[in-house]
């Protein structure tokens, strides 16, 4: 018995001996790569979050968890629409202040507006009268601050030349009804590569008498790198209806304004941006990323789907994120990349 009561005594001295030393003994630290980067924005605005060049599902002022090293830390501002963006390397816990200081100048972009007073075809011709063809510049103008600028948040600058063609235009007969097509606008107008980042044509699909039908409204080349030309091209076929030009612009303003980003989209958002390394939303059973849409659950008239495409804010099941995004923005224009000047 006092064998037993003298080793219980004994274990019980080793355990406190034991339990002391575990005390005094300091834990290893946790090893971890990763820094806490407490991110600010101008005046406390709501800001999407990009860790180098990728939406994180994140709204700022946020705290993010970044590895170690240099990164791209962005915010496209909620209301302002603006983007701002820091590059540093992390090595510890940081706190970003974002000012107006950190918005990037915007890399410029250039379009060439062509107005076509008279589209000729199947005999006849439609017009466009000069205070008309200013209507439809104005509606395209306003699309581009509207639509191309603010979706793209800053990055982008466009710079737009104006021309408008007085003698009649060929309109070629195709599968898809009467298109003006690019190399019949090259007869009249003398583009090379490197000129512009996307042009842009406006014509009239009826006129009295005459009809240039066809069965769409807009086109977009999907291969710019493909033409001579080497640049966007665009073409609207414009249907006045019975009222005024600023009516029917006014409808389309209203309802559906997406007429000009949606064909721009399809010139650098089915290959182009592939091409330089985006992902981007999936083919539509159509074959064309732009039509999406719907597969992505976006509502008509679009103009969200339009943002997040141009934002890289599209989520995908597969890749999360998608689409082209401020940072690749403000890399090279297509114009650059066509006329070897792209120095990024």
């Amino acid at each position: 018995m006092k064998k037993i009561f003298l080793n219980f005594i004994f274990i019980s001295i080793l355990f406190s001996v034991l339990q002391g030393c575990s005390k005094n003994t300091p834990e290893p630290p946790v090893p971890t790569n990763n820094v806490v980067a407490e991110i600010n924005t101008p005046a406390g605005e709501k800001g999407y979050i990009y860790i180098d060049g990728k939406y994180i599902e994140r709204v700022a002022p946020a705290t993010v968890s970044l590895k170690k090293g240099k990164h791209v830390v962005g915010i496209a501002l909620k209301d302002s629409w603006k983007y701002l963006r820091k590059e540093m390397d992390f090595q510890e816990n940081t706190a970003l202040t974002f000012t107006g200081e950190d918005q990037p100048k915007p890399k410029v972009w250039k379009a060439l507006w062509v107005g076509i007073s008279a589209a000729e075809g199947g005999g006849c011709t439609t017009r466009f009268s000069k205070e008309e063809l200013d209507a439809g510049y104005n509606y395209f103008q306003w699309s581009i601050t509207e639509h191309f600028e603010k979706y793209a948040y800053g990055t982008m600058q466009w710079e737009v030349t104006r021309k408008d063609l007085d003698e009649p235009v060929k309109i070629n007969s195709t599968n898809s009804g009467y298109v003006l097509e690019p190399e019949e606008l090259t007869r009249h107008i003398d583009i090379k590569p490197g000129d512009y980042d996307c042009i842009f044509v406006f014509w009239r699909e009826k006129f009295e008498e005459c009809e240039l039908a066809g069965n769409y409204l807009g086109l977009g080349w999907t291969q710019p790198m493909s033409s001579s030309m080497k640049t966007g091209y665009v073409t609207i076929k414009f249907d006045v209806g019975n009222g005024t030009i600023e009516d029917k612009l006014s409808y389309f303003g209203n309802n559906d304004p997406g007429m000009w980003i949606h064909e721009w989209l399809h010139t650098v958002g089915e290959v182009y941006y592939t091409s330089r390394g985006c992902v981007l939303p999936k083919q539509a059973g159509d074959g064309f990323r732009v039509h999406a849409a719907e597969i992505y659950n976006y509502k008509f008239p679009w103009l969200d789907w339009y943002r997040d495409f141009i934002s890289a804010r599209v989520k995908d099941p597969s890749y999360g994120y998608v689409g082209i995004g401020p940072e690749m923005l403000l890399k090279c224009s297509l114009r650059e990349e066509a006329g070897n000047i792209c120095n990024e």
